[in-house]
């Protein structure tokens, strides 16, 4: 199974969410038959890193997605790599390559790539697995606007019927266990 990882680039973050990245995709990366899919082929840093670093120490193979404007930058050791003009394009490949979603914490470009994916979701009417890991309640804000846009009839379902709201490390590894035992059976 191909795990897309969603997640902040920055350095210069809080180490709480260095160390929950660290906890969380540490379990994560030890999972059989899971693979992750990146949207980098050459920046380990911040939280994408930890994961990056995470799934090579555990001999995963990894997919990264990169912006050909980043062409030139030394590149990380990647199993494979696909490289795009856009971010459009990017997010694109992503969603087309993943079986299923992780959202850490992130900024601007994770925040589009939520949208972007629940939007995707919603129009192809996937069953692909989105989950958002809201430890410390970091979506909460997008939850809520999400919310309310169902309560103002903007859109037709509550978020919770778009993807996994779930802040407990154990229940998110719960779920990318079963997504891969009933998609090996289904598969």
């Amino acid at each position: 199974m191909n795990l897309f990882i969603g997640c902040s680039s920055h350095e210069e973050l809080d180490e709480k969410y260095k160390e929950n990245t660290r906890k969380i995709v540490s379990e994560i990366a030890k999972i059989k038959n899971i693979n992750l899919i990146i949207g980098t082929a050459n920046d380990d840093s911040g939280l994408m890193g930890i994961a990056y670093h995470e799934f090579r120490k555990n001999r995963k193979k990894i997919h990264g997605i990169t912006l050909e404007q980043y062409k030139d930058l030394p590149p990380l050791e990647m199993d494979e790599v696909t490289t795009v003009k856009t971010t459009m394009d990017r997010c694109k490949n992503i969603y087309q390559k993943s079986d299923a979603i992780l959202f850490l914490p992130g900024a601007l470009g994770t925040y589009s790539e939520i949208f972007s994916f629940l939007t995707e979701l919603v129009e192809k009417n996937d069953n692909k697995l989105i989950i958002l890991y809201n430890k410390d309640f970091f979506f909460t804000p997008i939850i809520q606007n999400l919310h309310n846009l169902y309560k103002q009839k903007f859109i037709s379902k509550e978020i919770s019927e778009y993807c996994i709201i779930e802040s407990v490390e154990k229940e998110v590894i719960s779920l990318l266990k079963n997504y891969i035992e009933i998609n090996k059976k289904e598969g």
